[in-house]
């Protein structure tokens, strides 16, 4: 399964931060937005939907316009969620991005403000990690452009474990697509501690 899934992701994966994000993550490991708040001491909740990057403690996130300017979107196509909702789950998770998909997301990330790329080993994370990835066939927070007609809910996100034809198909089974699903998304419901994070980072 591990060599399978790093193969569909291109054998590498990336997670797009600021730069001086580097720190706190090689101290802290990679949290997720919500966990970055706890730490800080800072209520989650008034992170959602933010306009803009905000900073809790010494981490600073990204914002959530993809969803904020797409929100008549988003009230038509969420499952089972309305955008507050959504903007919380994708909060409580850790992105990564197969390697030939970060390209277009790094480059929005970094319009303004200095970026690095961690780049990973997707063998070893889901040797280590493989009972909380989930795989996605679309950018899940981004509700602009193509992906204004996207439907999703919590559906959407397949469990590596349930397998690579499980998620390829799961969008057909629902009759929402006609062909199969590739990966263009990794996310992780749980962080990736910092001794973790050193055996699975690959030097570029």
């Amino acid at each position: 399964m591990s060599a399978a899934f790093a193969r569909s992701v291109g054998g590498r994966l990336a997670h797009v931060t600021a730069t001086q994000n580097i720190p706190s993550i090689r101290a802290h490991g990679l949290l997720s937005a919500e966990a970055l708040a706890q730490l800080a001491g800072v209520d989650p909740a008034t992170l959602l939907l933010r306009r803009e990057r905000r900073c809790v403690g010494r981490a600073l996130l990204n914002q959530q316009l993809p969803i904020v300017h797409g929100l008549r979107a988003a009230r038509m196509v969420l499952d089972g969620h309305t955008p507050q909702s959504w903007a919380a789950q994708l909060d409580r998770r850790v992105f990564l991005w197969p390697c030939q998909k970060v390209s277009r997301f790094a480059a929005s990330f970094g319009r303004s403000v200095d970026t690095t790329i961690l780049w990973l080993d997707p063998e070893a994370l889901a040797r280590a990690m493989g009972d909380r990835i989930d795989l996605s066939p679309l950018n899940s927070g981004s509700f602009e452009q193509g992906a204004a007609r996207a439907v999703r809910g919590d559906w959407l996100y397949v469990p590596l474990q349930a397998g690579l034809e499980a998620f390829r198909t799961n969008r057909q089974s629902r009759g929402l697509k006609a062909t199969r699903d590739v990966v263009r998304e990794v996310s992780l419901r749980a962080p990736i501690p910092p001794d973790l994070l050193r055996k699975v980072l690959i030097d570029d």
